[in-house]
């Protein structure tokens, strides 16, 4: 029997297509598919990774302790949540196979081999033989070949794909020191987190707003000629004056002499990664993790393909497979099928070598756009979008005529026309990334002088798309990683969030200010670091370098870091808020006057409100709580502290839902003893309150059951205890859930039942 391990199950499902069905018997062997979801296994934090006498030096996160020491650790992995299911059918799977075959993705990171060994060594396989296919894409020829030609492996040791994904792992994993230093020397309090491209975006986005907020528009002036259709003729080394009153244009008309006239094609732009695809998306309000996210559920059903490709290109194959596909797609998106007369590979797109292939439209052509609205947001505009990028490639080239022509009587001063001739590709994908020609008739007979008011060329504002471009250009991961990175960084329901994105434009949070003002000069901040990375990994997948000699050249990019942040630190402009009186009322309380402020939560007062609380009455208001969530509340005008600092202002006593239901207090306290010591624990955990006798029997120890609410607002058991835990580099004392009631399998699947209803 041999076991053959995908990556996800849209592969195992091409697999099976390929090789005549889930087990069965192909080319004389029997064989049995099986599939992984992405990564099984993760590392375990830094101080469950050394011995006892390290932990706390580990745990902690002040930079004495730092920089930390490769062989300290033990490298540990265990499973990621919610893996326990899908690594028991695996290992159900393979567990009587005499060879296993690793058929997870093949890509130049290495990345499928390093999680097939996790999942190896994590359930603890011992087959005969473990192999490597090696395919260019999932179409069935490429299956087919790939299972005839796969390769024996020894061990993990040689195989050098699993080398090279491991050591880039673990150089990840020791660049965590970097967020603790920027967290240390920040506000104190923030967490500022600090990887190779979360770094280097901040680093890139915070100096071009530099650039664009120290930019002066002063004009210059200079003499230019314009003919009767509006081209201008200009000289490079035209002299500019301060004023308009200094330029000569006190000289005769001059005839316009044509030096050439060429025919100029362009061939269609290449196809879009996930990076570019989103970035097109940004300026129409779609988020990156939007995109990210369904189009990752259309990938599933083949309606696009492989999301995390690196690959610029297709392969014939792939164009063979796309192309009797081409005139549906066109009639889907809008495109005119008379538009794609070029309907053979173009050696600049379609290449033999590959593996997934550049993103494009999928194998499953949707009966309509409004059918992918299933998806998720964003779903028909990003088919169209990539769909009308990939037939630009069966589209006739752009084609203009360039003129070029200077003054008879200046014959410094030239022009450049551009004249239209076959929209070709344009008219299927007009993408506003590409330029847009400047002179669009032809060169006239005769230019007039006049003034012309210029302006330094000035600073684009940093975008999505300006940000994509700068990283492609250096070559820094695939466009899913960086749209990926992307999303995290300007997601802001995260904590701290370090960029603000609005409709694909960029600018600064706080904390990404903060951390903008820590990485100058650092190495974590520059993309030669990944740059270098890459250079290491090539080096490391040959065999040719030892990856433990690139890894414990962290330590000294660690302590070059943590000199240099400690000393950007100490120059770090926090900001200052200046109190506006008029956000405050006056009140007499006990015969003494004191001030308040006019709202809570983002929400004001009401004249009537305001009249009441000074009155000493209580009152009813609706606010946006912390969560996102309206909620209403109820309170008074009291005295109250905070960071020891004493203040009046209104005050809760009692939280409701909108429909009114009341909301358990998450600030109150339980208080006793634990394992010996004293303890203070929140007494509310998931909106549940434990009760007298829950708190006793977690005081005592012991495990206890209980019915929370979700975050979603849906009810869940789970047990748990009480236990010392970190978050975030904090230590707290508090309830944790250790086990959640398993539901019961519904006996037929969602599909099913439409099924049955429509029937």
């Amino acid at each position: 029997m041999i076991g053959i391990l995908t990556e996800k199950a849209s592969a195992a499902n091409n697999f099976a297509k390929a090789l005549g069905g889930k087990e069965g018997t192909y080319n004389g062997e029997h064989y049995r598919i099986t599939h992984a979801r992405g990564h099984l296994y993760e590392l375990y934090d830094p101080y469950e990774q050394v011995q006892d006498d390290l932990k706390k030096k580990y745990r902690s996160w002040k930079t004495e302790h730092l920089p930390w020491k490769r062989e300290d650790f033990e490298w540990k992995k265990k499973q990621t949540k919610e893996a326990s299911d899908i690594l028991k059918q695996i290992k159900k799977d393979l567990s009587d196979c005499e060879e296993l075959i690793i058929a997870t993705d093949d890509d130049p990171s290495g990345e499928g081999e390093l999680l097939a060994w996790e999942i190896i060594d994590g359930l603890n396989l011992k087959p005969k033989k473990i192999s490597r296919m090696y395919f260019v894409d999932e179409s069935k020829s490429s299956i087919q070949k790939a299972f005839k030609e796969r390769k024996l492996l020894e061990n993990k040791e040689t195989d050098l794909d699993y080398v090279k994904a491991d050591f880039r792992s673990k150089w990840d994993y020791l660049s965590m020191q970097f967020t603790r230093i920027a967290t240390a020397n920040g506000d104190g309090k923030s967490v500022l987190r600090q990887g190779r491209l979360k770094s280097a975006m901040v680093k890139m986005v915070g100096d071009q707003l530099k650039k664009v907020e120290s930019y002066k528009k002063e004009p210059f002036y200079e003499l230019r000629f314009k003919d009767e259709n509006g081209n201008v003729f200009s000289n490079s080394k035209a002299e500019k004056f301060k004023t308009p009153e200094e330029v000569d244009i006190d000289l005769e008309n001059s005839a316009v002499i044509v030096d050439s006239t060429t025919m100029k094609k362009t061939k269609p732009p290449q196809l879009l990664d996930l990076a570019g695809l989103s970035a097109q998306l940004s300026s129409q309000g779609l988020k990156a993790r939007t995109v990210l996210s369904t189009y990752q559920k259309m990938y599933e059903d083949q309606i696009v393909s492989y999301p995390r490709t690196e690959d610029k290109n297709i392969t014939p194959e792939q164009f063979q497979e796309l192309l009797p596909l081409a005139d549906a797609i066109a009639d889907l998106v809008g495109v005119k099928k008379e538009l794609l007369t070029y309907r053979k590979s173009r050696a600049s797109h379609v290449k033999p070598k590959g593996a997934h292939g550049a993103n494009r439209p999928g194998p499953n052509v949707p009966a309509s756009l409004e059918s992918l609205r299933k998806y998720g947001p964003g779903a028909e505009k990003i088919y169209k979008l990539l769909a009308k990028n990939f037939l630009a490639m069966l589209a006739e080239d752009y084609e203009y005529e360039q003129q070029k022509g200077h003054l008879e009587k200046y014959p410094n001063y030239k022009a450049i026309a551009n004249i239209p001739k076959k929209k070709g590709w344009k008219a299927v994908y007009d993408s506003d990334a590409e330029e847009q020609d400047e002179n669009t008739k032809k060169l006239g007979k005769e230019a007039a002088p006049f003034t012309y008011e210029g302006f330094p060329p000035k600073p684009v504002a940093p975008t999505m798309k300006w940000l994509m471009k700068q990283l492609a250009k250096r070559e820094v991961g695939t466009g899913a990683t960086r749209t990926s990175i992307y999303a995290d960084v300007t997601n802001a329901n995260t904590r701290f969030p370090l960029l603000v994105e609005n409709r694909g434009k960029l600018s600064m949070s706080d904390y990404g200010q903060m951390s903008y003002q820590l990485l100058a000069g650092t190495n974590i901040g520059d993309l030669k670091m990944t740059e270098q990375l890459v250079k290491q990994m090539h080096e490391v997948g040959q065999g040719k370098s030892d990856p433990n000699a690139f890894l414990d050249q962290m330590e000294q990019l660690v302590l070059e870091d943590l000199d240099q942040m400690n000393k950007n630190g100490k120059k770090i402009v926090h900001k200052t808020y200046e109190r506006n009186p008029d956000d405050y009322e006056k009140a007499v309380i006990d015969g003494k006057e004191v001030e308040f402020k006019k709202e809570f939560s983002g929400t004001s007062f009401t004249p009537e409100q305001i009249e009441a609380l000074k009155n000493g009455e209580e009152i009813e208001i609706q606010f946006t709580n912390k969560a996102g969530k309206e909620v209403k509340a109820r309170g008074k005008l009291e005295a109250q502290t905070y960071k020891k600092r004493k203040f009046y202002g209104f005050k809760p006593e009692q939280y409701f839902n909108l429909d009114g239901t009341p909301i358990v207090d998450d600030t109150e306290y339980a208080t006793g003893v634990w394992n010996g010591k004293n303890v203070k624990f929140k007494r509310v955990f998931s909106q549940h309150r434990f009760s007298d006798e829950e708190v006793e029997r977690l005081l005592n120890g012991e495990e206890i059951e209980c019915e929370f609410i979700s975050k979603k607002g849906k009810p869940f058991k789970a047990k748990g205890r009480l236990q010392d835990q970190v978050f975030l580099g904090h230590f707290f004392f508090g309830f944790k859930i250790l086990e959640f009631e398993k539901k019961p399998r519904a006996t037929k699947t969602k599909k099913q039942e439409k099924k049955e209803k429509s029937a």
